[in-house]
Order: structure tokens, then sequence, then C-alpha cells
């Protein structure tokens, strides 16, 4: 759920918008919205971080006319910094009179993330991974029941000679439930 907060430097104002996101293109929506809300701010700086953290799918900061390095990217390290993936920041300014000169820039818009992080309710991630198992007919109930018992899903079941069941689950609990599997009998054919 996205969060605002607001902070405050040398009479400068930082509101700082935070929400998940997973699209570039959604993001770039709520900056527009953002922008609306705010017609008359001096500066609207961002920061996106869109996948895992420790290796993201699209990583990208703009410091919207603050001087280069000031605002987007001080705000994209602390989310990196803090391990938090598929997020974006949005960080409001109005100017209060006073210049902040670079350093004290750098720490506005990283406090005006942090608080927003305080306000935010993180969620961890856990991968789902996609397999297809395959089994007798006599052990589908059982290979139903215990995917279920893993925190899985059972999809669509395609039937033979013998039974074979897609299946996704978080990443893991599949050593765990192969494990089971195997040690009950079943002959586990996986196919990612």
């Amino acid at each position: 759920m996205p969060v605002v907060a607001e902070t405050e430097e040398k009479k400068s104002r930082f509101i700082c918008w935070l929400g998940p996101v997973t699209d570039k293109a959604a993001f770039l929506c709520q900056l527009e919205t953002v922008r609306a809300r705010y017609p008359d701010a001096s500066h609207h700086c961002t920061a996106l971080v869109i996948g895992n953290p420790g290796n993201p799918e699209v990583m990208q900061f703009d410091d919207d006319g603050e001087p280069g390095g000031s605002a987007g990217r001080p705000m994209m390290e602390l989310l990196l910094k803090q391990g938090i993936g598929n997020v974006g920041a949005i960080v409001t300014r109005y100017f209060g009179g006073t210049k902040l000169g670079v350093g004290g820039l750098m720490r506005a818009y990283r406090g005006a993330v942090a608080a927003g992080l305080q306000s935010a309710e993180l969620e961890t991630h856990v991968p789902i991974m996609s397999v297809k198992i395959t089994c007798d007919f006599a052990g589908e109930s059982r290979l139903r029941f215990l995917v279920s018992q893993s925190g899985g899903t059972c999809g669509e079941a395609h039937y033979s000679d013998k039974v074979r069941v897609a299946v996704s689950l978080p990443q893991d609990q599949w050593s765990q439930l192969r494990e089971k599997l195997l040690s009950e009998g079943f002959s586990v054919q996986e196919e990612t």
C-alpha cells in the first residue's frame, strides 16, 4: 500500500510518495498524478527499483532539475541498501528559500525516503516456482494434499499412463516437498 511522508529541511518541504511498483509505465502514471497534485512544487525527484534489489530488472532515478546525483541517486541507493525491490519513490520538494548544497540535498532526499520507509508495511518477497510432477493415479490425491500443505497450488493435470500435474509453490518449500514425495515412494519427475 502506498504511503506519503513529509519532512522539512531549512524551510524546504519534502513530500515522499512511496509505493509498490512492478511496471515502469504504471510508475510514470503515478508520477504524473503526483505532479498534478503538487503543480507548484519546485521538483519531483524519483527512484525506481523493479525486481530483486540484488539484481534489479529496472533501476533508475531522476533528479528533476536538482544538481546531478543530489536527489534521485541517494533515494535509489537507500532503497537498494535496505534490500527493497519492486518499489518506487517520488519526492516532491517545495523550495523554502535557503539553498541546501549538494550534501544537504542528498541528506534531505534520503531522509524523505527513509521517513516513507518507516511508515510503510514491507512484505518479504518469496519467489514462486513452477514444476510438473508425474505420479501414478493412486498418488494424485496425496500429491495434491502435500502440495497444499507446502503452501503450493496444483493446476492442470494431464492423464495418460501416469498423471502429470502442474504445481506452483514457494521456491523455498520445493526441496522439503520433493524429499517428502520421494520418502513416500512417489516417482517424482520434475519438469521446469
